[in-house]
């Protein structure tokens, strides 16, 4: 029996042409803040546009009743009625200091104090009417304020009376949609800007193509710049005096091909592992 001589087993081929993807870390925590951005943003949305107008519409019934109750009191409920919201709600604000002063000083004199009260019970419900932007006189002129005080006591009998809102709450969440949607949109904006770029690597030339359509080998290499390695980012210096600073964070793999170059750049030395240090023997 002859012994077959042995084949040479054949290398295996260098894979072809590589393109960067978006890094699948990256991806997730971009999208977690999205999504949590967009929440917030719709969130304020819906607090602006219907949650709390539609509490300010129920505080405003509510203190409109309270209104109508204070001018029974003070005998003035046929003059209830208000044809001019916005002009009587600037006069009442031009003179509340002075209402809740005289109220304070009117007690002894029951009829005094109840035309006070009267009127502050109305600025009440103006302000809250003003914090939805419907004081107008379609919402304050009552043909019968008689009918109307008995809707409304009969309407808040079971129901409990909402908290007013005060002149930030509406804005505010128009603020928080803003701030929202806005980030969020720059997030949607950042992703398709960072998806666009792409870097391409032939690993049989170690050739890096970068988005720029500027190629790289090693031996066009004069310097890498790691100090921002710690960040993610790395500043390769090209011999020709060309800087470029590239994204390790949301590119993979870039950072292996960027690894696999230094080792063939001019001057590389590989770091010294230092030896771990064995523990010492129990005496």
């Amino acid at each position: 029996m002859t012994d077959t001589p042995a084949q040479p087993v054949p290398a295996p081929a260098l894979s072809g042409p590589q393109t960067t993807r978006l890094n699948r870390t990256w991806v997730i925590k971009t999208c977690i803040y999205l999504v949590v951005l967009l929440g917030l943003g719709i969130w304020g949305l819906v607090d602006g546009l219907i949650v709390y107008p539609e509490r300010g519409r129920n505080a405003a019934s509510f203190l409109e009743k309270e209104y109508l109750v204070q001018a029974e009191k003070a005998g003035e409920l046929f003059r209830a009625s208000i044809a001019d919201p916005r002009a009587e709600f600037e006069r009442l604000r031009a003179v509340e200091d002075d209402l809740r002063m005289r109220g304070a000083q009117a007690k002894a004199e029951q009829r005094s104090a109840d035309q006070v009260e009267m009127e502050l019970a109305r600025l009440e419900w103006l302000t809250a009417l003003s914090r939805i932007g419907e004081l107008d006189p379609a919402n304050t002129a009552l043909p019968d304020p008689s009918a109307r005080l008995t809707t409304l006591q009969n309407e808040w009998t079971t129901r409990k009376p909402p908290k007013p809102l005060s002149a930030f709450d509406i804005p505010s969440q128009w603020l928080i949609a803003v701030a929202g949607l806005g980030l969020g949109g720059w997030i949607v904006f950042l992703f398709a800007a960072v998806a666009r770029k792409k870097y391409r690597y032939d690993p049989a030339e170690m050739r890096l193509t970068l988005p720029c359509g500027r190629t790289l080998v090693p031996a066009d290499i004069a310097e890498l710049d790691k100090r921002q390695w710690h960040k993610f980012f790395v500043t390769v210096r090209a011999k020709d005096g060309g800087s470029y600073k590239l994204d390790l964070l949301r590119y993979a793999p870039l950072e292996q091909w960027i690894l696999e170059m230094e080792k063939h750049t001019d001057g590389y030395e590989p770091p010294v592992e230092t030896p771990a240090e064995e523990p010492a023997a129990a005496t």
